[in-house]
């Protein structure tokens, strides 16, 4: 399911959606301020992170299911590598680019081509760049991930902490963000990707939070905490592309 909350518009590059400092009037907690407690930075199993996560969904009051599955533990996952998550994050930015219109599709392919990351662009992502007139909904598909691209800015270590999937991506706070005037090799090269267990942490949680937010759909119930559905799926597809839930990112699906 795809959420059309996006206004499109003049697409300031440091500032993609609500800023930190004016979180959700009706939000029921302040999502800057509240974060899980894995405290230890020792590998955990999947059953003490899945417990320590539903804790925190718990003082949130956010439903919980017992026996939804563990995640993968540090002895199974499997995490793409600094410079494949660096080019996914220039690819991304370059798609938003023009999304909102900085730039036209065959601009970016020009670009991608001549840094040699157009080998690495989705098919869905290429087909994209090379319509030269997309509908509103491709525009607002892919849109959307401006969420995916925080996520991975996120696992590059661009910033410290994931807020609750509550407001829209807010980059005013980011200072290393890859810059598409000029060959982004330098930026690629010097990305590191993140502590692994931070990761793990983030795929459980969002794996439990994406669970209670559809059931509430389907069950037609307020979603729980305020979250926002479109928010929840972005940051879950990106993650379990991280992880490589699948091989292409294309393929990535979001089981719950």
């Amino acid at each position: 399911m795809r959420y059309l909350g996006l206004i499109f518009g003049h697409f300031f590059l440091f500032s993609c959606g609500q800023n930190r400092t004016k979180q959700n009037e009706n939000s029921s907690f302040d999502s800057m301020m509240i974060k899980p407690d894995y405290s230890s930075t020792t590998n955990l199993t999947g059953e003490e992170r899945k417990r320590r996560t539903n804790e925190f969904l718990k003082e949130l009051k956010i439903p919980t299911l017992e026996h939804l599955p563990l995640v993968e533990d540090f002895k199974e996952a499997r995490f793409r590598n600094d410079r494949e998550v660096a080019e996914r994050c220039i690819i991304l930015y370059g798609i938003i680019f023009v999304v909102h219109g900085e730039a036209s599709g065959e601009e970016m392919t020009e670009y991608l081509k001549e840094f040699a990351l157009w080998d690495k662009v989705s098919p869905n992502e290429k087909k994209f760049l090379e319509n030269k007139n997309p509908s509103d909904q491709d525009k607002v598909e892919h849109s959307w991930k401006i969420e995916s691209l925080n996520v991975l800015l996120w696992s590059l270590n661009k910033f410290d902490d994931l807020e609750l999937p509550i407001d829209m991506c807010d980059f005013e706070h980011i200072e290393d963000l890859p810059d598409l005037s000029i060959d982004p090799t330098a930026w690629i090269e010097k990305s590191r990707l993140r502590n692994k267990e931070e990761i793990l942490n983030q795929v459980d949680l969002i794996y439990r939070m994406h669970w209670a937010t559809r059931d509430a759909e389907l069950n037609n119930k307020k979603i729980p905490g305020d979250f926002h559905p479109g928010i929840v799926f972005e940051r879950h597809y990106a993650l379990n592309w991280l992880v490589m839930y699948a091989d292409e990112w294309d393929d990535i699906t979001t089981d719950t």
